[in-house]
């Protein structure tokens, strides 16, 4: 049972599943996930679309599409650390088999991508880190949670299932990359058959783990508070780098060499 002593502030409110905050009761695993997915859903559908994908700059122009390129690659390095963090520290194994499975996918979307990227006469190597910074602290949120350090080690992995998997993946999954493979399509055929065949399914099943966490060990009222404290942070997060890549693209555009 909750402690009512305990002052919870809420990131979000307005929202379906503001009560997840201070239960007395901990929601049955089916009904705390549909009300995350509800409040998930309220979110994004308040904002305007050009606000609800980070999948931009792909279609604009091929020195463009390159820095995304490589931007993804970062990323897809990042997707395949984050889940062996939780890895690392879960008291549950079958969660240990699921994070292992989803290792292996990131590190193929990894060289999937990092290929593509080369065969286009773009760059990588390990020196490179993202010059966004609206970007980097959406991924210091999954890597290291808003630096916070939890005692408690299941609190870790259902805050890290809810930033990555529940939260952006997921909305990956039910929104962003349908999006993008439109966008896509004519711009880059082999792009959008490796998010189309490889990286697009295994994306659902990283989805559909991030709901097994949540759904069946976010089990305490502690553990749901959690959930939704960490999908609201992954939200606000999210959705800053949206609106900012406007900008971002804005300035890279300004800084390539004219063709006149």
């Amino acid at each position: 049972m909750s402690d009512p002593n305990i002052f919870v502030k809420k990131i979000l409110s307005g929202l379906p599943g503001d009560e997840l905050y201070a239960l007395e009761q901990p929601e049955p695993g089916k009904e705390y996930l549909k009300l995350l997915e509800e409040r998930r859903w309220s979110f994004w559908n308040s904002k305007p679309d050009d606000e609800k994908s980070h999948y931009q700059g792909y279609d604009v122009t091929p020195e463009l599409l390159k820095n995304s390129l490589a931007r993804q690659v970062h990323a897809e390095l990042a997707a395949m650390h984050a889940p062996n963090l939780s890895l690392q520290v879960s008291p549950w194994q079958e969660v240990k088999l699921w994070y292992a499975r989803q290792m292996n996918e990131e590190g193929r979307h990894f060289r999937l991508i990092r290929d593509h990227l080369l065969e286009l006469g773009g760059t990588w190597n390990d020196d490179y880190a993202p010059d966004f910074a609206e970007w980097n602290q959406l991924f210091g949120l999954f890597m290291n949670l808003d630096n916070h350090f939890f005692l408690d080690k299941r609190k870790e992995v259902i805050a890290r299932a809810a930033v990555l998997n529940f939260g952006i993946e997921g909305w990956d999954h039910l929104y962003v990359q349908p999006l993008f493979l439109k966008k896509v399509e004519h711009v880059d055929s082999t792009l959008h058959d490796i998010y189309d065949e490889v990286i697009m399914p295994d994306e659902t099943i990283h989805y559909q783990i991030g709901q097994f966490v949540l759904g069946e060990y976010a089990t305490t009222t502690e553990l749901q508070r959690v959930g939704v404290e960490y999908l609201d942070r992954q939200l606000v997060a999210h959705h800053r780098v949206n609106v900012a890549f406007k900008g971002y693209h804005e300035v890279k555009q300004s800084d390539l060499p004219s063709d006149s």
